[in-house]
């Protein structure tokens, strides 16, 4: 049983990677490989601000903020400068490789010692139990909500008809490399985030 409540707990995690990748792939119809680095970048941004004693909400929020600027990069070589969106991607990725180890300082940073996230949980006695599966599980469909939410605003439609057909949503008026800038950095943001959750479940964050 426990180890399937872990399973579950990880899974949900990742979800939110999952949402990113499909906003950019399915919806956006971009392979972006930024993710790669981006879920790495969250976990390294949390771990250290953690080992400084930032809060770990701030922590969170930092970890998705810079997924959020690796998406902007990927997004400003795509349609600024025209390059492939699946080598925008790459590069990247590549260029995160050595940010990630300068932001730890090392390959690895332990988290063990520190307040995370979960501390609560831990302290309440409901890590590892059913109960932490259920907000976990509240915590994915509020951000599921949200996003399919935003896909159904003006700037959401606009989003879903860049990746079904650039030519004809730009012939409308809509700036496609806005979209794709802003897309790119949302889809990236919700990579970072479950970087930085779980390098704090897992307690360490490494490259």
């Amino acid at each position: 049983m426990t180890l399937l409540i872990g399973a579950l707990t990880v899974g949900l995690i990742l979800s939110l990677l999952a949402l990113g990748v499909y906003i950019s792939f399915r919806i956006f119809n971009v392979a972006d490989m930024t993710a790669d680095g981006s879920i790495a970048l969250g976990g390294a941004t949390a771990a250290i601000l953690l080992v400084k004693g930032v809060h770990p909400l701030l922590a969170t929020t930092a970890g998705a903020a810079m997924g959020m600027v690796a998406g902007t990069v990927t997004g400003v070589l795509h349609a600024r400068l025209r390059i492939h969106g699946l080598l925008a991607g790459i590069l990247t990725q590549i260029g995160l490789w050595s940010v990630n180890l300068r932001i730890m300082g090392s390959s690895n940073v332990p988290l063990l010692r520190e307040d995370t996230i979960f501390t609560p949980l831990r302290d309440a006695g409901l890590m590892g139990s059913w109960a932490s599966v259920g907000i976990f599980a509240a915590v994915v469909a509020v951000i599921t909500a949200a996003i399919v939410w935003f896909l159904n605003t003006d700037f959401g439609l606009a989003v879903r008809a860049t990746g079904d057909n650039g030519p004809m949503i730009r012939s409308f008026g809509v700036s496609t490399d806005r979209t794709k800038l802003i897309t790119l950095a949302l889809s990236n943001g919700l990579v970072g985030a479950p970087g930085a959750v779980f390098a704090q479940y897992q307690g360490f964050a490494d490259n």
